[in-house]
Parts: structure tokens; C-alpha cells; sequence
């Protein structure tokens, strides 16, 4: 049995890319449980819901697959597949708004009644209202610089944005967010 594991081998990336390419069932299906699961969590970190960063993700797959053949084969298969579902991500949340985040946090706040577990729901709310005020492209910035640990170089790659360009995206980000957190202090 045959397992993909997400890797920069251009070699073994390229193998991959020859499977899919020929139509073989079974390294679509790997595919899919390999890099699939991956790209999910790219678009749940945009999408914040299951339901649709699951159909994000669907798109972004059958967008991967439907255009192999214009894969750079020197290029890494799994920034490739970042991108996509990144972008696929952002399309979809700029068709679908969600207006569900303040409404997460409040059954958050009423399912928990204890002073401690308020606290905390109060500073997601507080983080959540911070990450609220930025456009998705900056909220997706600081998530994968912050977060996912990714660097700047790497986000540049994943998103096509110059690197001056992710820096004064960040710097204005944490700006934004810091105005904001101190008027919710206040």
C-alpha cells in the first residue's frame, strides 16, 4: 500500500504529479486523504466554519486536480496546494460572508457561567472583534506569520505578495489590532 506523505522531494512530488496525472484512482484517493486534510486546515483557518471550509476545500481539490498539467514540476506540489486553497478560500469568503463569529463567542459566554471560563470567552470575543476589523488578506497574513509560525519569505510564496509588501501588511495589522485593543481597554 502506497502512502503519500507531505514532503519537498521534487523527485517524489513529481511521481505524485505523473499519477494523478494518468488518472490512477488510488493516487487521487491518497491525494486527497494526504493533501486534502492539509488544505482543509488552510481553508478552516480563513473560513473559521466546518461546513465551509469542507466545500472550499472540495473546490480547491478539484481545482488542483483539474490543472496538473499547468504545475511547475520545479515548484513544491504542497505551495501549490496552499495557494490554491488559500485563494480558493478567500474567493469563497468574499461570496459567502459570516456573520456567525460574535454569535460563537455569546453561546460560549452562556454555556459557561463560571467568572473564569467568562474571562476567557471575553478575551476570544476581544480577539475575535481585533481579527473582525481586518481585511481577509491581512487576517490570513497574521495567522500564518503568528499562528502557523510561517515565514515571511514563506508567506510571500503562499499568498504572491512581495515581501515589503507582507511586511507593511503585518506592521499595519498589528497597528490596527492595537488601536483596537485599546479602545476595548478603555
Amino acid at each position: 500500500m502506497r502512502i503519500f506523505v507531505i514532503m519537498s522531494n521534487n523527485a517524489d512530488e513529481r511521481n505524485i504529479v505523473n499519477q494523478l496525472q494518468t488518472g490512477d484512482r488510488r493516487a487521487i484517493s491518497e491525494f486527497i486523504d494526504t493533501y486534502g486534510k492539509f488544505m482543509y486546515n488552510v481553508a478552516f483557518r480563513i473560513l473559521g466554519q466546518v461546513p465551509d471550509a469542507e466545500e472550499a476545500t472540495q473546490d480547491a481539490v478539484l481545482k488542483v486536480l483539474k490543472n496538473l498539467q499547468s504545475f511547475d514540476q520545479h515548484s513544491s506540489l504542497k505551495a501549490w496546494c496552499y495557494t490554491i486553497a488559500y485563494r480558493t478560500a478567500i474567493d469563497y469568503k468574499r461570496k459567502v460572508k459570516n456573520h456567525q463569529d460574535i454569535t460563537k463567542v455569546d453561546h460560549l459566554i452562556s454555556q459557561y457561567n463560571t467568572e473564569e471560563t467568562a474571562e476567557i470567552a471575553d478575551q476570544k470575543f476581544q480577539i475575535n472583534s481585533m481579527m473582525k476589523i481586518l481585511d481577509d488578506e491581512s487576517k490570513a497574513i497574521i495567522t500564518m506569520y503568528y499562528l502557523e509560525e510561517k515565514k515571511i519569505k514563506e508567506i510571500t510564496e503562499f499568498t504572491g505578495l512581495t515581501v515589503s509588501n507582507v511586511k507593511i501588511k503585518l506592521h499595519r495589522a498589528r497597528k490596527l489590532m492595537a488601536e483596537t485593543l485599546k479602545k476595548i481597554s478603555i
